[in-house]
């Protein structure tokens, strides 16, 4: 029987997977282990590729969602099938380091506790071009990840459960009534509402540095600021799920920025700004940054995607029609004052 079940959800991912399953089999731990991957109705040849391949160390099952449906309820698939003590979650673009499953085996030995998961850390591959927003979001910025701010051996909140690279007993895991909520239809904030029930069931996600895996996902300030604006809207709905974390998740001083800006609405009289078009010419100005690393853009960086964030709480809480009112004052008092 398989020590650990790794369930990794896929979708068009042809061009890479290939070295990703090459990566498993180069695993340096003779316990038996079983990769579980979820095509998510991929539309290229994804699916082709995982039942084409013959692994050599490990057990590889695939399965295929029927329409896409996003990576929650391909995890959730995945839970299912999942047969071993351990289960590991992982994204289909991380490339695990050669002892990644036996590191994470080994954490979980040593810290046997039902309720704890080991969390590992996950960076940029160094082969992986890098520019300065990625290496914003992974350092200081921590918009993508905090391990900048963790420190290995300690313990963090539900908001760390990353699923690029975190372990669990199976058996904890399963107790829950049900899992990944497939309401969040993106990849953001599904993990941390899962988490977040685990927690209440006494989950204690410890960080523990040594099982690595490489992200191969290249970013743009122009990708990037689209990803957390589908953040900020999960964000939303999470609060909107559990209300009693909201100041965890979009801050203590939310509802007063919303009555600010609804009586600034009240009391303006000139016509509301165009904001498409301001957001346009500030990423295009941040992206002729993106290759300059001498310049200190740390500080412009964040107010950008805090920005992207808050607009889509922003339209995750109103009707559009008062959301694009409520997010042109917003655009006046945070991208204006950035433009050159």
């Amino acid at each position: 029987m398989s020590a650990i079940s790794i369930i990794m959800p896929c979708y068009n991912r042809d061009y890479d997977l290939r070295r990703v399953l090459e990566a498993y089999d180069q695993q340096d731990t003779g316990i038996p282990f079983e990769l579980i991957a979820v095509d998510d109705a991929s539309i290229d040849h994804t699916y082709e590729l995982l039942t084409s391949y013959r692994p050599k160390h490990y057990s590889l099952i695939v399965e295929r969602q029927a329409a896409n449906q996003g990576p929650a309820a391909a995890r959730n698939r995945g839970i299912a099938l999942a047969q071993a003590r351990l289960t590991l979650f992982v994204g289909d673009d991380i490339l695990p380091a050669p002892d990644f499953v036996r590191q994470h085996i080994a954490a979980h030995n040593l810290h046997t506790d039902l309720t704890t998961a080991i969390l590992g850390y996950t960076t940029w591959p160094p082969d992986l071009t890098m520019n300065t927003l990625m290496a914003h979001i992974d350092g200081v910025g921590a918009q993508q990840f905090s391990y900048y701010h963790l420190r290995d051996g300690r313990k963090y909140d539900f908001r760390h459960f990353y699923t690029s690279n975190i372990s669990i007993k199976t058996d904890f895991l399963k107790s829950l009534d049900h899992w990944f909520d497939t309401d969040f239809p993106y990849a953001a904030f599904e993990d941390a509402e899962l988490a977040y029930r685990l927690s209440k069931n006494g989950l204690q996600i410890l960080y523990v540095s040594a099982p690595l895996a490489y992200h191969y996902h290249y970013y743009s300030i122009w990708t990037f600021s689209k990803r957390q604006y589908l953040a900020g809207l999960m964000a939303c709905l999470l609060v909107k799920k559990h209300p009693q974390i909201s100041s965890l998740i979009i801050g203590r001083a939310w509802q007063t920025r919303v009555w600010r800006w609804q009586f600034q609405l009240a009391l303006r009289k000139s016509p509301l700004i165009n904001f498409e078009h301001l957001e346009t010419k500030i990423l295009s100005q941040a992206s002729s940054y993106e290759a300059q690393s001498r310049i200190n853009t740390a500080n412009f960086y964040k107010q950008i995607l805090n920005y992207f964030f808050t607009k889509g709480v922003i339209y995750g809480t109103f009707p559009k029609n008062i959301a694009d009112r409520v997010n042109a004052v917003y655009v006046e008092e945070k991208l204006v004052p950035l433009l050159k």
